[in-house]
């Protein structure tokens, strides 16, 4: 067997420097995980290599994390359960909506145990997050279903063998301890490791794939500006990214992640540290929503506040606004050539939100434009943010109101009624994955609406 993962690559993903036996298992397993996937041809859909062969470390991680009782995954998994009632979105009902032979020999989901559906997810999310793909990847196509399974088939074979790492679980759960300090000292020490369990859990851990090619686009975005980087620049940037940032899984920020994973463990105090999340809060304070307020308000004063108000052109857009009372930014263009059919939709986050070219796709009693043979096509970019045609509150708020019936990421005619079930099914999960949104924190507090 060939060697395409080196030691180097599994070190990468954990908290310390020095390789000892374990790791050396994981990084043999990894490569063993990495031939499998080949064997199946997924590692032919990833144009860069070397996102295949994250993937096949991400899968080790996961095997890892589950063996030595680390309860990452199962933070993920406990989290899925609570908001959309499965512990994996998509697959461990799949047969409900579409049967696979492949599925017939697999024990029923245990939130303790290996998954055959959580490889599975690992495999869908690493080839949607890898680097060339810009659009919303379909989670049910038989290559990766077959990846998956010798994978699970691999892991499934070393369960009863494979060594717990002893060196991560003391890192995620103790504090680190110095011999008689003081308070101050005391108080620098878990500021330290805070911070250091912070970046390594954002950028190292299997679970927190693309974060480091985030951070690369980000500084090399403003490498290219006129401003320039320099280093206390970059060094902001990485910080500011590192503690606010979210996950696609669950919109959770690496801190909120951490507060769940350690929820039992001696470390959970570093993460509900009072002065800590004061200096967090303050940061997410800083957006200023007074003016969307004050323009959501204008929609509620005439009894719109909720409501989608569809509108022929641009003339009576305008006339509509001009009811309201709500004045247009003078230096506003809009669209020369445009469809019939506008929304204008309000929230207290976003203010007013005006939208050209998806009237077809909401199906509302209301809508004289909604049109359901082209909602089938162009209806699902709604909820992947493509173009970003709408904020995620108001993509909350049609959801809600089952007015995107035809939402679909299945294309092909081949699987498009079940594709539609499925999707159906796990729209608020796709729309959180996506726009990263989540409605406990976006949607409240419930007084401003």
């Amino acid at each position: 067997m060939k060697k395409v993962i080196f030691t180097q690559d599994w070190m990468a993903m954990h908290p310390y420097e020095k390789p000892n036996e374990v790791d050396q298992y994981y990084t043999e397993l990894a490569n063993e995980i990495y031939h499998a996937l080949d064997e199946a041809c997924f590692t032919h859909q990833f144009k860069n290599v070397e996102d295949a062969k994250q993937l096949a470390l991400s899968i080790a991680g996961y095997f890892e994390d589950v063996i030595s009782g680390a309860g990452i995954w199962k933070a993920f998994t406990a989290e899925c359960k609570k908001r959309y009632g499965s512990y994996i979105p998509f697959y461990e009902n799949e047969d409900d909506f579409v049967p696979n032979s492949l599925n017939e020999d697999v024990p029923a989901y245990d939130p303790e145990e290996i998954n055959f559906a959580d490889i599975k997810f690992l495999c869908w999310h690493h080839y949607q997050q890898s680097s060339y793909i810009l659009e919303a990847v379909p989670f049910l196509f038989s290559t990766m279903t077959l990846a998956a399974k010798l994978a699970y088939n691999l892991l499934d074979k070393e369960y009863e063998t494979a060594p717990e790492n002893e060196r991560l679980i003391t890192y995620l759960s103790e504090m680190p301890v110095l011999e008689n300090p003081n308070e101050e000292e005391e108080k620098q020490l878990d500021e330290i490791h805070r911070r250091d369990t912070l970046a390594w859990f954002h950028y190292g851990c299997y679970f927190n794939v693309g974060n480091r090619q985030r951070l690369q686009f980000a500084l090399q975005q403003m490498a290219n500006s006129p401003q320039g980087l320099t280093e206390p620049m970059a060094y902001s940037i990485q910080m500011e990214m590192t503690i606010a940032s979210r996950s696609n899984l669950l919109a959770l920020t690496s801190l909120e992640w951490l507060e769940k994973i350690t929820a039992e463990m001696p470390t959970h105090k570093l993460w509900e540290d009072k002065e800590f999340k004061e200096k967090i809060e303050k940061m997410e304070a800083s957006v200023d929503r007074e003016k969307a307020i004050h323009d959501y308000n204008l929609l509620k004063a005439k009894d719109y506040g909720d409501k989608f108000i569809f509108l022929e052109d641009v003339k009576t857009l305008k006339e509509f606004l001009n009811e309201i009372e709500f004045e247009l930014p003078k230096d506003i263009r809009f669209p020369q050539k445009y469809e019939k059919g506008i929304i204008v939709s309000a929230s207290p986050y976003t203010g007013i939100n005006i939208s050209f070219g998806f009237a077809h796709c909401i199906a509302s009693p209301e809508n004289p434009y909604y049109n359901a043979e082209r909602a089938e096509e162009d209806c699902f970019s709604i909820i992947s943010g493509n173009g970003r045609p709408l904020p995620y509150e108001i993509v909350c708020k049609l959801i809600d109101n089952n007015m995107l019936p035809d939402a679909n990421i299945f294309t092909s005619r081949y699987v498009k009624e079940e594709g539609l079930k499925i999707t159906q099914a796990n729209l608020q999960f796709l729309a959180d994955y996506y726009l990263m949104g989540r409605k406990d924190k976006d949607l409240s507090p419930a007084e401003l609406w």
